[in-house]
């Protein structure tokens, strides 16, 4: 009663758009305006979940109340550790951002140079739905690749354009990446098909052969079956890279330019470094692929002399991640004066790592006159090329 009593007098001389939350001990049927009923379960209930491990902490009592804040500890093993949380907030900038860290019982509010560390708390706020998966992905252990992209690799085949010779090498690649990547299936689809089946592919369970007699519209397929079938990396050639360099920007996925040297010898990988943050953004690629086709890596300053605070923040936050995946044995800095093409030419047995994005250039023959880091990349048809998107 006197409980009841108390509450009616605060709310009348309250103003009306305050929210009042009310501590109900004994389970009283009050339903006013205004009123934030908290019962006694829900505060026990309250206490237990901010304390379990892996379950994602948000906030109830402050803002909209409806998930839009978020506190969440980063595993030793996560990809995002020593991220820079500047880059990460413009990339997210729509959707989400790193607003405070908490470290070492400290609170840090990030700058430029803020780097993500194992075992931070981090304050982020966002769209509810939005934070679920953010959650998911801190959490996420290195190695997982194709993921967070999808979980499958994908390849098309059409018959009317590809011989038997290009076909094989597409096929080599596939499966050679479904082997020694998390991906949990190849799906081959076939189109135009001929007499030459691949019947030997569909006793694995973890490849899928479908052919497709009637469509015909590639942009429409791809668009269609990257959805349907999760796909986190795809296969393509040369020759449809350069016949539909605008349809892949829009795509957004990762995919593999197979170059004319066999995958299966890639013992090393690369990027080239230079300025501009999106080489950064690439990096959890760039580990957790690595990684997983034990492979070095190899990160070329073919102009040492252009001596950026970007470029040397990038190599500083390269060295850390090496450290933190302890592979510092298997990374390696190269600098270089030399003409990048020229210098790349030599270079046997390697993959490249590069940012895909509408600054990735187009004409081979602006790479052949103007030679520098960012355009000589469009002249490594030898070599195969992971093209991870970036935003511009």
């Amino acid at each position: 009663y006197f409980a009841e009593k108390s509450l009616e007098t605060l709310q009348y001389y309250a103003e009306k758009n305050i929210y009042i939350d009310f501590v109900d001990f004994w389970c009283l049927n009050i339903e006013k305006e205004n009123i934030n009923i908290i019962t006694i379960p829900e505060l026990i209930n309250s206490a237990i979940i901010d304390v379990l491990p892996n379950v994602p902490v948000f906030a109830r009592n402050m803002g909209l109340r409806k998930g839009e804040i978020l506190e969440v500890q980063v595993p030793a093993s996560s990809s995002f550790k020593y991220k820079n949380v500047y880059l990460l907030n413009s990339e997210n900038r729509n959707k989400w951002r790193i607003v405070a860290i908490y470290r070492n019982d400290n609170l840090i509010l990030p700058t430029h140079m803020s780097e993500i560390e194992p075992y931070d708390r981090l304050l982020i706020v966002g769209q509810p739905n939005i934070l679920k998966d953010v959650y998911k992905n801190i959490k996420k252990d290195v190695g997982m690749f194709p993921a967070p992209y999808g979980n499958n690799i994908y390849l098309l085949i059409d018959r009317a354009e590809m011989d038997r010779k290009e076909v094989s090498k597409l096929l080599k690649s596939a499966i050679y990446l479904q082997r020694k990547t998390k991906s949990k299936k190849l799906i081959i689809k076939i189109i135009n098909p001929n007499l030459h089946r691949l019947d030997k592919l569909e006793k694995f369970e973890n490849i899928e052969v479908i052919i497709d007699y009637f469509n015909e519209d590639k942009h429409k397929i791809l668009e269609e079956d990257l959805f349907k079938f999760n796909v986190g990396l795809f296969i393509i050639s040369n020759k449809f890279f350069y016949k539909n360099i605008e349809f892949l920007m829009q795509i957004k996925k990762p995919f593999l330019k197979v170059g004319k040297e066999s995958i299966k010898k890639c013992s090393q990988t690369a990027v080239l470094l230079r300025d501009g943050e999106d080489v950064a953004k690439i990096s959890p690629v760039v580990f957790d692929l690595s990684i997983q086709l034990d492979a070095k890596i190899k990160f070329f300053d073919i102009d040492p002399d252009n001596v950026s605070l970007t470029k040397k923040s990038i190599m500083k936050y390269y060295e850390n991640l090496a450290r933190m995946y302890y592979y510092q044995e298997k990374v390696e800095f190269i600098m270089s004066n030399d003409n990048p093409k020229r210098f790349v030419k030599e270079i046997k047995n390697i993959c490249f790592f590069v940012p895909f994005n509408r600054n990735f250039p187009t004409s081979k023959l602006k790479a052949i006159l103007l030679p520098d880091v960012q355009k000589v990349q469009i002249l490594f048809d030898k070599y195969n090329q992971f093209m991870i998107p970036t935003k511009d």
